[in-house]
């Protein structure tokens, strides 16, 4: 076998899912079946149990995936080194993302990053913001943007980008909206599903004394900017994410008093990877817009 067939065995462990896995390998799914059964004719073991429905890692799948991932690691860390010795940063620069930071938070730094090191591929994967540092956590992940807990995880660092307030949102035409004309136990609320702005919401409803009519629990702001623009409830969000969103010009803040903590965005990775030429090239980029 070759790094090829081990970073798309890598790719199926993640997925656990033959669709997905050859959509992101960019080869078909029988492509992707006939490289894993010769995987594991090499190895004489069956690393996954396939159904109709699931795919799952067998006991050897778990433990031959740990040294696929050690392998694979080894082939990265080889090749920067290898074009470090020559002067040349290069390879492969994965960062995580919401829409809403590709578009407001990455354009300047990366701009900037590519005229240092054009040598460095640089491989953007947006989703759920809340989500951003558990993606740090994958081993692809080597940079994510993310809103900053109150407690921090020890092991990763950031660099500050910006602070955007949390803010509710209705649809137009805008009432004349104060904070003791809004009642929580009857307005219908579009909610985050997890992540920071929920645990704010939590407490913050919590020192109202009030139970909230919770209409819907939403994973991503940009779902909440439109089931506020439909006209299903008023909205927690960002308020840089609305900003962003082709929706705002029909979407009114409410003036909500007290208002909840804000926001800090950052630039996030895992202390040890910026040991990683890359990473560190880019964390020493991305510090001149902090």
């Amino acid at each position: 076998m070759n790094i090829h067939e081990i970073e798309k065995f890598l790719v199926l462990c993640e997925t656990l899912h033959f669709q997905k896995a050859s959509a992101q390998s960019n080869i078909s799914p029988s492509a992707l079946s006939r490289m894993i059964q010769r995987i594991e004719d090499e190895t004489g073991e069956r690393l996954f149990e396939r159904s109709n429905r699931d795919v799952t890692l067998t006991p050897p799948g778990v433990v031959f995936q740990k040294y696929a991932e050690q392998i694979h690691d080894l082939w990265k860390q080889s090749k920067q080194a290898l074009s470090f010795e020559k002067g040349i940063v290069s390879g492969d620069l994965n960062i995580y993302c919401s829409v809403t930071a590709a578009f407001g938070i990455l354009p300047e730094v990366l701009d900037e990053f590519r005229k240092k090191f054009p040598s460095v591929h640089i491989k953007l994967r947006t989703g759920d913001a809340e989500s951003a540092l558990g993606q740090l956590q994958e081993r692809d992940t080597d940079v994510a943007i993310s809103a900053i807990p109150e407690v921090f995880p020890d092991h990763m660092d950031y660099l500050y980008v910006a602070q955007t307030p949390l803010v509710w949102i209705k649809s137009e035409p805008p009432p004349s909206f104060k904070a003791h004309h809004i009642d929580w136990e009857n307005t219908p609320l579009i909610l985050p599903k997890r992540g920071i702005a929920r645990q704010r919401f939590d407490r913050w409803i919590q020192d109202m004394n009030v139970k909230p009519l919770i209409y819907a629990e939403i994973t991503g702001n940009e779902a909440i900017i439109a089931m506020v623009h439909l006209g299903c409830g008023i909205g927690l969000v960002p308020e840089m994410v609305l900003d962003k969103s082709q929706e705002n010009s029909s979407i009114s803040v409410l003036e909500v008093s007290p208002p909840l903590k804000p926001y800090t965005i950052g630039i996030c990775v895992k202390k040890r990877n910026l040991k990683n030429p890359v990473t560190r090239a880019f964390w020493d980029v991305a510090k001149q817009f902090s």
